[in-house]
């Protein structure tokens, strides 16, 4: 286990704990109900993965020496990595990136947006799973953002996992959303299955009001 791994673990610990103490959130939720041992779908990667990153800590709404949180609805995100016969996949490493509340990533090709960027928000975590595969990042709801001609992106987030014996690089989209049935991406999936595995619904609220969902990650085990 390399050094990084360890210090990865030890914070997603750390709020794994905090996220069970801060509400009534369980890991009874979410798109897991749907296809328990289904692969996760592949998604693309988009033009936006992260040049640089100043922090990767699990609260994207947060940054060092910022004025206050993000703008936007702070969310919580909470899943486990599986493989494909439905057991856990501990130490992983999982990457997220999104775009803030009015749809701008902080990336220097993003020019087609007329909106700011957030200096109040991370936009990037790099977390590790604990031994049973679960793992949580808190966030913002991401806008939408027009993705070329009259193709208007919902809001999502971007997933990187990468386990011992394989790596997956997907898309968790919001329940529920109206641009979801137009998006491109989502629709090109092969069946309703596999929509419903990267549709994440947000009811779940917790003491304090944060809105969270639950996005499990199937992994193929060659």
């Amino acid at each position: 286990m390399t050094g990084e791994l360890i210090k990865l673990r030890r914070i997603s610990r750390r709020a794994l704990v905090r996220g069970a103490l801060a509400g009534t959130a369980t890991l009874a939720l979410g798109n897991s109900s749907h296809a328990a041992c289904m692969v996760t779908p592949r998604q693309a990667e988009g033009p936006f993965y992260p040049e640089h990153v100043l922090e990767s800590d699990w609260d994207m709404t947060k940054v060092l020496g910022g004025t206050g949180r993000a703008s936007g609805e702070v969310i919580e995100v909470i899943g486990q990595v599986r493989d494909d016969r439905c057991r856990a996949v501990g130490d992983c490493i999982l990457e997220i990136w999104q775009a803030n509340a009015e749809g701008r990533y902080a990336h220097p090709q993003d020019l087609s947006n007329k909106y700011p960027i957030d200096k109040n928000f991370q936009g990037y975590a790099r977390i590790a799973t604990d031994k049973d595969g679960h793992y949580r990042f808190m966030s913002i709801m991401p806008g939408s953002y027009p993705a070329g001609g009259d193709w208007i992106r919902p809001p999502h987030i971007h997933f990187k996992v990468r386990s011992a014996f394989s790596s997956l690089t997907t898309q968790m989209y919001f329940a529920g959303h109206e641009q979801n049935d137009h998006d491109y991406l989502l629709n090109n999936l092969e069946s309703m299955e596999e929509k419903h595995a990267l549709l994440v619904d947000f009811q779940q609220i917790r003491a304090d009001g944060v809105r969270v969902g639950k996005f499990d990650l199937v992994l193929t085990r060659d």
